[in-house]
């Protein structure tokens, strides 16, 4: 049975009694239900779209997983995550669509509870703030130009894993990965 403080989280309805480690327990486990959504979507490809996005065989299966990726986002760890599957763009798009969007959605409903949170200790509230719990937007956009970097020939198509609310990871995301006139962009 869910509580009434995880109903209040997934519906997007702000609960201000939350605790700082109910926040950071809830997160925890959206991140986990991202790991199983992952495995089980991967478990329901057939042997063709298995060997399409292991590039037959040449990456493993655990490569292909992003619950880490989302992590260090939210976490401030990395600016950014591509989430691509090498060519493969009709999975890729059926994957954002059924597991990294929900996923979203119900970290993206934690936010404001970080917000009410944050507002109510002595905490930072500038938008670059590592703290966490804080308020955060996840967002995931399609790479539309003729992106390539010295690692991979194109990542037009691919997504962008970004958090809105942090200066940085919006500004990189734009500037360097969405930015449609933009045609090379390097970790450098």
């Amino acid at each position: 049975m869910q509580s009434p403080h995880a109903k209040a989280a997934t519906n997007g309805k702000l609960n201000s009694n939350v605790s700082e480690q109910d926040l950071l327990r809830r997160t925890s486990r959206v991140l986990r239900q991202l790991y199983h959504r992952e495995k089980q979507w991967l478990g329901s490809r057939s042997e063709e779209q298995i060997s399409a996005l292991t590039q037959q065989g040449q990456l493993s299966l655990s490569e292909q997983l992003h619950y880490g990726e989302v992590a260090f986002v939210l976490l401030r760890l990395k600016p950014c995550a591509i989430i691509d599957f090498a060519d493969d763009r009709r999975q890729l798009d059926d994957y954002v669509r059924t597991v990294i969007q929900p996923t979203l959605s119900e970290l993206n409903a934690l936010g404001p509870q970080a917000r009410a949170l944050q507002r109510g200790h002595d905490r930072p509230e500038e938008t670059n703030s590592a703290w966490y719990p804080r308020e955060f937007k996840l967002a995931c956009s399609r790479i539309a130009g003729q992106l390539s970097s010295p690692e991979v020939a194109s990542w037009t198509g691919a997504y962008v894993l970004y958090d809105e609310l942090w200066d940085e990871s919006r500004g990189w995301a734009h500037s360097c990965l969405l930015d449609p006139k933009r045609t090379t962009v390097s970790e450098d």
